[in-house]
């Protein structure tokens, strides 16, 4: 019961870190994917255990710019705030 839990939590977090992404342009997406990839050998998925990943990867690519992708993405997630791994992920990113 708990891996289909994280699991529905892993897809709605990937949704909505690649709506924000795609919001902004689709290349910005592909762009995020290559560089998890290339640098960390995963994938947006990988970012639900490892946001530290998304958070390097998206720093590297945009510098000042994080904190309002950031935003974005918790806005997304903003109906799913109640739900601890949520709230964590949402912590660990800001």
């Amino acid at each position: 019961m708990m891996s289909i839990i994280s699991n529905e939590h892993k897809i709605v977090i990937v949704l909505a870190i690649e709506h924000t992404l795609l919001q902004m342009d689709k290349s910005i997406l592909e762009k995020v994917q290559t560089k998890l990839r290339k640098e960390y050998n995963s994938s947006l998925s990988d970012c639900y255990t490892h946001p530290e990943y998304l958070v390097k990867v998206l720093k590297s690519l945009f510098g000042k710019s994080y904190p309002k992708i950031v935003k974005s993405v918790s806005d997304y997630l903003k109906d799913f705030s109640y739900q601890k791994p949520i709230v964590e992920f949402l912590d660990k990113i800001n």
